[in-house]
Parts: structure tokens; C-alpha cells; sequence
């Protein structure tokens, strides 16, 4: 059967090799020149760890892992340390998850893929008409002028996806913002940058270098703000206000770095959440952040990326691609998963970004209790580790 894919990230990629892997013509359309690039470090957890391994790729993603050597300093608003802060003290869900860089991600993906699937860059869905009764299949107009008929046709093309809005109906209906913005840049490589993160309410500044440069990413707690997602100027002039609240630290450099119209790797949007009835529409399905996106503060939206594209493309596989059929199925398998996720993101807010001072001297205790206990534990280990060698 042909499967239609929108969209060449985790989600898509994903996607598409589980379709071939299953038996399946593939097409992909990625509305960019090719693999987007940049974007924070994401987590590959839980239920995706199985997946990661029934593609073969586990051990590679374990291999191009972040490597974390020692916790990042927690600033102030005048740059002073009050903490010390290691994500997995908080972010993993099992001992075995691995964080590792979206582009390394999406380059394992991609090389996974078999060669037979056709990738179709710069190019997105104008239009599609669908059966609408499962068994029947979606005419599908491209943007360079092409058609074509599928048997289905999967949005993988991220929280303000076209699929959905051509199938489903519009944005407002199932997108919620979540009360915060987030921004993300490469930073120049010819300047030192000192990694650490500052926090004052409502506001995270940070810096790491998790193996390809340094970054910085910013989480803002604000109301929803109006304006067009495909606005890099308006998305310089948002983050200038946020980040004009803070003249500490290395915050002026990284404000004029978001600032440059040439910078590498600059992305910014809401801190949303896409809740639907339905991830299913005739021979139409969506995925990923397109379908039941959790939030980046949830540290899961990889995580339900890969394992939705294996439960859509196996369950649709198995009811001979009756999405009448398989659809039950998908949900059943599915909801409470992401119902899990997208509560995990009420959990991670209030870590990262404190909206009170109160809140925010509070969640520091926290870090240096765990700092604590974390160095209690290692030197227990190390007292063990050194009697059996004398034993």
C-alpha cells in the first residue's frame, strides 16, 4: 500500500521506516531544503527505549549519547551560584534513558531508512481529499503541482501541522498553550561561553554544550501572545523582551546573539500542548506534536514521537490498512501513554522555571538536597567500590 508522510523529523522519519520496514511505498514531503537542524538536546525514554531497539538502533543512540560529566551551576539575577543542578536527578524516567542531540537523532533515523523511500524536499501537501469511510484512500495536490492517491496519509509534521488543519480543522481547536515560550540558538563558537543556568521568576536563561557547541535556550512564562509562528522578526522582537528583564551573567551576549538575523539554529515558539479526540480522520492520521504533543517540559515529545509511528504503522499493518479498524486499536494502545506524558509536563514547569522568588528559593533548596545526597551516594560507592578491592 502507499503511505503519505508529512514531514522529516523524528516523528516522520520514524514513520517512514516503520512503513517500509512493514512492507510499505513510502513517500516523505518535508516542507524545508532538508533535515532541519539545531534544537535542544532531546530524551529517547520509557516505551521508546523498545522501539529504539526493534529498529536496531539502540546501542547506536546509546554510543552519540550526551555525556554529562558534573552538574551545571544555578545563578542567580546577579549571576551568583546558589545551586547545582544534574538533569537526571529529575528527567529520567528508568536508569536506561538516553539524552542525546536532534541532529545526531535525526541523522541515525535517516540512515535507517531504506533506500526505496522517496524524500520530496521543499515541498508540502496543498490539499487532499479523503474517502472518509477507512478503506478507501486520500487524493493528495502537492505544492510543486504533483498528485497523487495514497492509501494513507500521516501528519508528522509538528504542532502547527498542516495535516491537521487539512483534515481536522484548524489550529485553535486542539492546540493549548501551556503558559510559556521557549527560544533556542546555536551560539557563536569563537567566544568563550560558560555553561550553567539563571533563573528569576518566570524566566530561564541557560547554556550547555551537549557535544556539537554551545546553545542557549531560553523558557519564558507568559500569557499567549499573537503573532505569525513563520515571523523571524516578530520572534526577535519576543525574546528581546523577555531577555531585557536580566543584564547579568553572559544574558547581554546571548541577547545580541538572538538578535543576529545570521544565527545558526534559531527557533522559537510556544510551550504548547496539542490535545485531540481523535488522531485518526478517514485514511488521515497524525502523530508526534502534530497529535498529542506533550510540551518540551515534559522531556517526552521524542519519546511519543517513535512510539506512535510504531503503533500507527503496526496496528494500521495488521487491519490491512482498514484504518476503520485500526483506529480502536491505536487509541486503545495509545491514550494512556500520552495522557502519562502530558502530565509530566505540569511536573517539569515549576523545576525549571519557579514563578514566584518564594517558589524559586525553594526549588534551589531542593537542588542542593539532592546535590547532597547525590555526593553522599557517590562517596558510599566509592567506600564500597575500594573494601572489595582490599577484599
Amino acid at each position: 500500500m502507499n503511505v503519505l508522510v508529512s514531514g522529516a523529523s523524528m516523528a516522520g522519519l520514524s514513520a517512514a521506516y516503520w512503513f517500509a520496514h512493514l512492507g510499505h511505498r513510502v513517500t516523505v514531503v518535508e516542507r524545508s531544503d532538508g533535515l532541519r537542524p539545531g534544537g535542544a538536546p532531546i530524551d529517547v525514554r520509557g516505551r521508546a527505549l523498545g522501539t529504539a531497539q526493534r529498529m536496531g538502533i539502540l546501542q547506536r543512540i546509546d554510543d552519540e549519547k550526551v555525556v554529562v560529566s558534573q552538574p551545571a551551576p544555578v545563578l542567580d539575577a546577579k549571576g551568583m551560584q546558589v545551586a547545582t543542578l544534574d538533569l537526571r536527578w529529575f528527567a529520567n524516567e528508568t536508569d536506561d534513558d538516553i539524552e542525546i542531540s536532534r541532529d545526531r537523532l535525526n541523522n541515525i533515523l535517516l540512515g535507517l531508512i531504506p533506500k526505496e523511500v522517496e524524500f520530496r524536499f521543499e515541498v508540502s501537501i496543498a490539499s487532499l481529499v479523503d474517502d472518509q469511510d477507512g478503506q478507501g484512500g486520500v487524493d493528495v495536490a502537492l505544492t510543486d503541482g504533483s498528485q497523487g492517491r495514497y492509501d494513507l496519509v500521516v501528519g508528522a509534521d509538528g504542532l502547527h501541522s498542516n495535516v491537521r488543519k487539512l483534515a481536522f480543522g484548524p489550529e485553535k481547536n486542539y492546540v493549548r498553550h501551556f503558559g510559556y515560550y521557549v527560544a533556542l540558538l546555536d551560539l557563536p563558537k569563537e567566544r568563550e561561553w560558560s555553561r550553567g543556568m539563571l533563573n528569576v521568576p518566570g524566566l530561564k536563561i541557560s547554556v550547555r554544550n551537549a557535544g556539537d557547541g554551545p546553545q542557549a535556550m531560553m523558557i519564558a512564562a507568559s500569557p499567549e501572545i499573537d503573532y505569525d509562528h513563520r515571523d523571524l522578526a516578530a520572534h526577535r522582537k519576543i525574546i528581546d523582551g523577555f531577555l531585557s528583564r536580566v543584564d547579568a551573567w553572559q544574558v547581554p551576549a546571548i541577547r545580541a546573539a538572538f538578535m543576529d538575523p545570521a544565527a545558526k539554529g534559531f527557533y522559537f515558539d510556544s510551550v504548547s500542548q496539542t490535545h485531540m479526540p481523535s488522531w485518526t480522520q478517514g485514511n488521515v492520521a497524525v502523530i508526534g506534536d502534530a497529535g498529542h504533543c506533550a510540551a518540551l517540559l515534559s522531556g517526552m515529545g521524542t519519546t511519543l514521537a517513535m512510539v506512535s509511528a510504531e503503533t500507527l504503522a503496526r496496528t494500521w499493518s495488521d487491519c490491512d490498512g482498514d484504518m476503520s479498524a485500526a483506529s480502536p486499536l491505536y487509541h486503545e494502545s495509545l491514550r494512556p501513554y500520552v495522557e502519562q506524558c502530558q502530565a509530566f509536563a505540569h511536573e517539569g514547569a515549576p523545576i525549571m522555571v519557579p514563578m514566584t522568588q518564594e517558589a524559586l528559593d525553594q526549588r534551589n533548596a531542593s537542588f542542593r538536597s539532592c546535590a547532597e545526597k547525590s555526593a553522599a551516594s557517590l562517596a558510599a560507592t566509592a567506600v564500597e567500590g575500594s573494601d572489595q578491592v582490599r577484599a
